[in-house]
């Protein structure tokens, strides 16, 4: 095995064992909170940012917002974004290519398209592996929210939210050893001046694999400074720098009859696969003081990831009785799969007073942009013999070797994307009444394959929320969203973007303070949806829709008791118009019609040194569409069951966590187009220490 993470980062995680004592981010997104022994209700969180780029108190928010916070990605030890759907509600992951830590998801049916926020900039990262060493929480929003992030789908946002310096010493540093050959460390380490504060997190991890031959190592960089050069000056940097290689590494597996019933360790792909990833962002921000609590904050955000990798894929995602052993694979390669975004962004926001109403009103504008570089070869050179390969020659159960003539039959192409938009939002307190409105304009350019599109969208968003009582709040929301549509439209001109809107209600119960109660139900309708109608033109004929029913309860049940749990009934995700009629009807990937999630933490009352806590959380779904096609193809459902151990003494943390208990056979699919099996049984020990 080939490992070069650096020793001298695992030498220091592993001589230091980290504890849980928490950390923070500062204003506006997060408080301090210092943990010691027994924690604070953080399974509930108080308030977010990411559905109104202000901090806001969740019960007096007209929408659907779940936070998962440190506390439960420390107990569920979670290192990865595609494990927060576990612990959401109306959530499914969507694996990554190459069942790499993947940020898609499938939100209420619709996919999230890969469109992702970190600190609330959007991100053109739609394959890019990201860890959560660096990660505060995680806020989804459900529901359009075109108005504050822009062009996205209708599912809703998830916005991650890094650690930044705060007033505050923190030295913490953490070390785990668990299946599958893994092994990881991290390290945050934190300063306060005064006017002047640092923050370094690093991590690195080494690890084989359940998937024969594929093996991975990955390491990240965080560094970030705040300033505060005079009073009512704020700056901030916070750059990131991760690198991911994965040897073996493999595109999922066909969609054919029997391959639920191989091993864990299947895969088409062979030794010499291989991806490497790498990311580097920066984020420059500067918060002043106006007048008043008026703030004035500019920011700018900027990621490159630079990827190329060789693999194995099935070579079509067609249900069509093809036996497993002849189903063919494609030998492939990216050579450059190049990914990069750019937002620069300025906003003003501050309160005011109309007679009895109170206004905290935000106004902004952003300019985006982003492209996409990419290449791609799908057949194999000549050998010395003069024998030639086409990417499809071989089956499942007969590969071909690597030849050395490498691949050919490359093509390279680009895409990009460049929106200004301006925006306004307006949250009005009156009495026991909140109303939210929001509207935002974009002008928008897309370009790929050398075909360009200019649209101009507006889209609004509006919410109430009355307090019938300090613990029982009912809202309405009604959102809209949209996305460009690239191409020619059938008979000339630009195609109209795509459009959704979600009509929501939903009771917010609060039976105790750190305990939350959320009962949401929503329609959703996706219009404007391109077809092929010729070789080199389109229609915008297609539509979607998705209904459904969501219940959370999360917070503290007892002084020792902490759980979040999640159930969701989804009664319609499918496709309601299509330029091919034999299409409608069919449901959405990825969906199924019942989900259901738990999870606790119990303080043990025992009279011992230090303090004992167990865990213990389920994980339901139902059987749901392998792809959008109506093949019949569908990923059987599984039920799985985690357990964990907690010991803390001292600054020291000691956490055990078993991983899918019952060793469910647990299938995702990749974009709608490949099967990727995940973990078996698996067990990871931790040790943290922070002084």
């Amino acid at each position: 095995m080939k490992h070069s993470i650096s020793i001298a980062l695992f030498a220091t995680t592993f001589l230091s064992a980290p504890v849980l004592a928490e950390d923070a981010s500062d204003a506006p997104e997060n408080e301090a909170i210092i943990v010691n022994g027994a924690r604070p209700a953080d399974y509930a969180p108080d308030d977010a940012t990411s559905a109104t780029r202000l901090r806001t108190p969740l019960r007096e928010t007209p929408a659907t917002v779940q936070v998962i916070d440190k506390s439960v990605i420390a107990d569920r030890a979670i290192t990865q974004p595609r494990e927060l759907a576990e612990t959401v509600a109306g959530v499914q992951p969507v694996a990554g290519y190459g069942n790499t830590p993947s940020q898609w998801f499938v939100i209420r049916g619709f996919s999230t398209a890969g469109v992702n926020y970190r600190d609330g900039y959007r991100l053109a990262e739609i394959y890019t592996p990201r860890d959560f060493a660096n990660v505060e929480r995680i806020e989804f929003v459900k529901g359009p929210q075109s108005v504050l992030y822009g062009q996205a789908q209708p599912a809703g946002a998830v916005n991650t939210i890094t650690k930044v310096p705060v007033a505050e010493a923190i030295t913490r540093f953490e070390a785990s050893a668990g299946s599958f050959a893994t092994f990881r460390g991290t390290a945050d380490i934190n300063r306060d001046f005064g006017a002047f504060a640092v923050r370094l997190n690093v991590m690195g991890q080494i690890a084989d694999s359940y998937v024969n031959f594929e093996e991975s190592e990955s390491y990240l960089i965080a560094p970030s400074v705040r300033v505060e050069p005079v009073d009512g000056i704020s700056l901030l940097y916070a750059g990131e720098y991760q690198r991911t290689t994965i040897d073996g590494f493999s595109n999922g597996l066909p969609f054919a009859q029997g391959v639920f019933d191989l091993p864990a360790s299947a895969t088409v792909s062979q030794p010499w696969a291989r991806l490497d990833n790498e990311t580097v962002s920066t984020r420059i921000e500067a918060v002043i003081d106006l007048w008043g609590d008026w703030q004035f904050k500019q920011g700018f955000y900027a990621a490159k990831t630079n990827r190329d990798y060789q693999g194995v894929s099935p070579a079509f995602n067609q249900f069509d009785g093809t036996p497993l052993a002849d189903y063919p694979v494609q030998y492939n390669a990216g050579p450059q799969d190049d990914q990069f975004n750019q937002v620069f962004r300025s906003e003003a926001y501050g309160t005011l007073e109309t007679g009895p109403l109170t206004h905290t009103l935000l106004a902004g504008y952003e300019h985006f942009r982003s492209r996409f570089d990419f290449g791609f070869y799908d057949q194999f050179g000549c050998d010395d013999a003069g024998n030639c390969f086409g990417g499809y020659t071989r089956s499942f159960s007969n590969p071909l070797p690597f030849p050395p003539g490498g691949f050919t039959g490359g093509f390279f192409d680009s895409s990009g994307a460049r929106t200004d938009a301006v925006y306004l939002n307006d949250q009005i307190a009156v009495g026991n009444l909140r109303i939210l409105a929001g509207v935002r304009h974009d002008w928008s350019t897309t370009e790929a394959s050398g075909e360009q599109s200019r649209t101009g969208a507006a889209t609004g968003r509006f919410g109430a929320l009355y307090s019938f009582t300090p613990q029982v709040t009912a809202y309405y929301s009604y959102g809209q969203s949209f996305v460009p549509n690239i191409g020619l439209r059938l008979g000339g001109g630009t195609l109209d973007p795509e459009r959704g809107e979600q009509h929501e209600i939903g009771l917010k119960i609060a039976p105790k303070p750190g305990l939350d109660i959320t009962f949401a139900a929503y329609d959703i309708a996706k219009r404007n949806i391109r077809a092929r109608a010729s070789a080199t033109e389109f229609v915008t004929i297609g539509a979607q829709a998705s209904r459904g029913f969501e219940a959370t309860v999360a917070g503290t049940v007892t002084p020792r008791l902490q759980v979040i749990a999640n159930y969701a009934y989804t009664d319609r995700a499918e496709t309601t118009a299509d330029i091919n009629p034999l299409r409608v009807g069919n449901p959405l990937y990825g969906v199924p019609s019942h989900s259901f999630n738990a999870w606790g933490r119990y303080d043990v009352p025992l009279k011992i040194l230090g303090n004992l806590a167990i865990g213990a959380g389920v994980v339901a779904i139902g059987e749901r569409a392998a792809d959008n096609d109506g093949s019949g193809f569908e990923l059987p459902g599984y039920t799985r069951f985690d357990a964990a151990l907690f010991y803390t003494i001292g600054k020291v943390d000691l956490a055990l966590n078993l991983r899918n208990l019952n060793d469910a056979a647990i299938f995702d699919t990749v974009d709608g187009f490949f099967v990727q099996r995940q973990a078996p049984r698996s067990l990871t020990a931790t040790a943290r220490l922070s002084f």
